[in-house]
């Protein structure tokens, strides 16, 4: 009797295993399929962009290698130009350091750009209101407002009106700098310049 019941149990078990590696093998090769096909999502747009080397992962892999990513970066610009594109796991990136392209997103059409990436070692808490969030850590709306309040801070009437007083703060330095030419300077006083 117990036998005759595990036996029914195990067939069950069987059919209940068909059946999931039925549904799941065409779901896993369309999610292959699927993903392939974003990896040429730059492509298809004309963008350049470095080779994939996984398919689950994008460029990751390399642009996380010994945790070089400015090196990574400068590299793939040497190679593929000032824009291109990359994926890091399910994001598409444009890296671009085209003054043209940062003028039109940062400045003339900034109302429409609000989403920007940050590296996972620098995201904090947005939703609780954490007051290290500043123009560097901010993601999403919040990101939003806090860049637009200090581009209004930041004119170019106002860099100049700083100018004078950077001009006599570095000269101040410079002097400290060659009084002390044996490489050993107090900090100290360098801080109230």
């Amino acid at each position: 009797m117990l036998l005759s019941c595990l036996s029914v149990f195990a067939l069950f078990l069987f059919k209940i295993g068909t059946w999931i590696f039925l549904i799941s093998l065409p779901l896993g090769i369309a999610y292959y399929f699927y993903l392939k096909h974003r990896s040429t999502y730059f492509r298809r747009l004309g963008i350049p962009q470095p080779p994939i080397t996984s398919t689950f992962l994008g460029n990751f892999v390399e642009f996380e290698k010994n945790h070089q990513q400015w090196e990574t970066l400068i590299k793939w610009q040497k190679i593929y130009g000032q824009t291109f594109g990359i994926l890091l796991g399910a994001h598409r990136v444009i890296v671009t350091s085209d003054f043209n392209i940062l003028n039109e997103v940062f400045i003339k059409q900034f109302h429409i750009f609000q989403a920007r990436m940050i590296h996972p070692s620098i995201a904090l808490d947005q939703e609780n209101g954490s007051s290290q969030i500043n123009v560097f850590t901010g993601q999403g709306n919040r990101w939003k407002r806090l860049r637009s309040l200090f581009s209004a801070s930041l004119t170019i009437s106002k860099i100049k009106s700083v100018d004078p007083i950077m001009r006599k703060v570095h000269d101040e330095l410079i002097e400290v700098l060659k009084r002390n030419e044996n490489g050993i300077i107090d900090v100290k006083p360098i801080k109230d310049l």
